[in-house]
């Protein structure tokens, strides 16, 4: 039977025998234990540790396991906690939200401006306006005119799909006013060139007639209903005469003819139409069947060589105007002749068959 000491002894060499193993030291990796000390292990009797003493201390120098590990946990929760407390919070960032930078989240008495960081902001609503009302836009409930539209001012209804409006913008201010573009308008063709001004001269001559026209009777004389018979008081347009035919249908009296010329003035050379007027009456008025008529670029016809001829029915035509043709003015002048040519008897009787000199008019383009 063993003694109280030696039970006391062996309890304390069972008891760290078996708590030896359980806590073996760890070795660095690159740490290497001489053959001398691991001899000197193997045959080393293992010491009396105190039970209690052997299961609460470790190795000397190092932390235990757990305590590693309460102390990263430790770290993680501190770091995560600000985290989330600024989640929770809703702590705005510097810079966003409804105020710029330079301006505290509580307000001091001064306003929260801070000088030379940004410029105080506009009061957007100084008339009062109720929130989501643009300025401008009429509101139900105040007079015309002070919902920001002036009175008589027609306002733009809103848009389809958006019966309030546009809303403010993220920074808390009115929404942008879109201008309408214009479209550009199609063109149509380009408007032709304005047509040069025609120079046109238009004359009328006959006794009494002047603006730079004339007519002369060449050879003229009285002698009854035989010779030449002047009709009229004189004036231009109501007076003519009427001259005495050769007698031969096919032969002039060359000193015996009448002649209307006209000053063209600004067309010195061009086409003129001219038109006749032949008077009503009998053969002794207007008996031409046929009266002809020469035309001449100059005013002596005498000698020259005519640049037009035409025949006129004066009795198929009486009391009205004939127009006979285009004919060439040069130099500014224009010449018709009444040629005395024709028959003035009917077999053995006397006709005193006349032809009407009456008036002439000449319309003449450049």
């Amino acid at each position: 039977m063993s003694t109280d000491a030696e039970q006391s002894t062996g309890v304390a060499v069972a008891a760290a025998a078996e708590v030896t193993p359980a806590t073996p030291e760890a070795k660095a990796d690159n740490e290497t234990t001489p053959p001398a000390a691991k001899t000197a292990a193997a045959g080393a009797t293992a010491p009396v540790v105190d039970a209690g003493a052997a299961v609460a201390s470790s190795a000397p120098g190092r932390l235990p396991k757990p305590v590693i590990v309460a102390a990263a946990i430790a770290g993680v929760v501190l770091v995560a906690l600000p985290l989330a407390l600024s989640g929770l919070l809703g702590d705005d960032q510097p810079g966003e939200g409804p105020n710029a930078a330079g301006y505290a989240r509580d307000l001091p008495p001064g306003g929260g401006f801070v000088p030379g960081l940004a410029a105080p902001p506009a009061d957007n609503n100084a008339g009062g306006l109720p929130v989501g009302v643009l300025p401008g836009q009429p509101v139900e409930g105040l007079p015309v005119g002070q919902g920001g539209v002036p009175a008589g001012v027609p306002v733009a209804p809103p848009a389809a799909g958006n019966p309030a409006g546009p809303g403010p913008q993220g920074g808390g201010g009115p929404a942008p006013v879109q201008q309408q573009q214009n479209k550009p308008q199609p063109q149509g063709p380009p408007a032709p060139p304005p047509a040069a001004k025609s120079v046109v001269y238009e004359g009328m001559a006959g006794k009494g007639c002047g603006g730079g026209t004339q007519f002369v009777g060449a050879g003229a004389y009285s002698d009854g209903k035989s010779g030449w018979v002047n009709h009229g008081s004189g004036g231009c347009g109501s007076s003519f005469v009427s001259i005495p035919m050769s007698g031969d249908a096919n032969k002039d009296d060359p000193s015996a003819y009448g002649v209307w010329t006209f000053n063209t003035g600004p067309v010195t050379t061009g086409s003129c139409a001219v038109s006749v007027f032949i008077p009503s009456g009998d053969v002794t008025v207007a008996g031409g069947r046929p009266s002809v008529y020469r035309v001449f670029d100059r005013f002596a016809v005498e000698k020259a060589t005519p640049v037009g001829t035409f025949q006129i029915d004066q009795v198929g035509n009486r009391g009205r105007w004939v127009n006979v043709g285009t004919f060439r003015a040069n130099g500014a002048k224009l010449a018709v002749q009444l040629l005395n040519r024709g028959r003035d008897w009917s077999g053995s009787t006397k006709t005193y068959a006349h032809h009407a000199a009456a008036m002439v008019k000449a319309k003449c383009q450049a």
